[in-house]
């Protein structure tokens, strides 16, 4: 039988034993129908993955017994927050999906000039993110932001030590001649929407910092650069078995 994660906070380790509520519970009584005895790993966000055995199942809490505690393996060593801008459709969820996957720690969804989509369920793709760390084995949630504005991405942008901007219309730089960007612990990824960046937009994040990027002589979807991206970005700091 499969062992399956379960994301818990660290207020609910204590004493060698691990409670699951919430959501977490929802999901293990009722759609996996766990039982007394099965085996789990507790995830309480520290890098730490706690191997436990479930002892108690009661009404809204179960509780775990620890019996092993490793280092997890598959967090990067430095933070990615991922500055997306709303797309069309049901884009976002592959973006969530496949970004969780290469070690995204935040997404944040914003609106901008040429942004068509105007609804974001930040709800529902918190759950695609979830199920996305565990399915490729994380040990920490990837945090899904609320809608804000390119403006507020501006004013972010001085809390990380490099903020990279792909720009289709960049017609020199890399992402292996970003500045910084092998010694930084908090990086800032920002990507367009469907209709790419106004000019002004990328003076204004150049103005507060962000290096451009090409990412090639072919125009990316939206939902292809950040994945695009964000593996190169893995790529030169070795974390993809450089």
């Amino acid at each position: 039988m499969e062992i399956r994660r379960f994301f818990v906070q660290p207020q609910d380790v204590s004493d060698g034993s691990v409670v699951i509520e919430g959501e977490e519970f929802a999901h293990l009584t009722r759609v996996l129908r766990y039982k007394t005895g099965y085996r789990l790993i507790a995830c309480p966000g520290d890098g730490r993955e706690l191997c436990c055995t479930l002892t108690e199942i009661g009404a809204d809490r179960a509780v775990a017994k620890i019996d092993e505690v490793r280092d997890g393996q598959a967090e990067l060593p430095y933070r990615v927050t991922l500055f997306q801008a709303l797309p069309k459709g049901d884009k976002m969820s592959f973006i969530v999906q496949k970004c969780v996957e290469l070690g995204v720690s935040e997404i944040v969804p914003f609106t901008s000039r040429n942004t068509e989509e105007t609804k974001f369920n930040r709800a529902r793709m918190q759950r695609v993110a979830v199920e996305a760390c565990k399915q490729c084995g994380r040990c920490a949630r990837c945090e899904i932001g609320e809608l804000v504005g390119f403006d507020d991405v501006l004013a972010a942008l001085g809390g990380f030590d490099v903020a990279v901007m792909p720009f289709e219309h960049a017609e020199k730089g890399k992402m292996g001649d970003v500045v910084g960007l092998c010694a930084a612990k908090n990086v800032a990824l920002i990507i367009g929407s469907e209709g790419g960046f106004d000019s002004s937009e990328v003076e204004g994040a150049v103005a507060h910092g962000a290096q451009t990027i090409t990412l090639g002589k072919r125009i990316l979807r939206c939902e292809t650069a950040g994945v695009v991206a964000l593996a190169l970005l893995d790529y030169e700091r070795g974390e993809l078995g450089r």
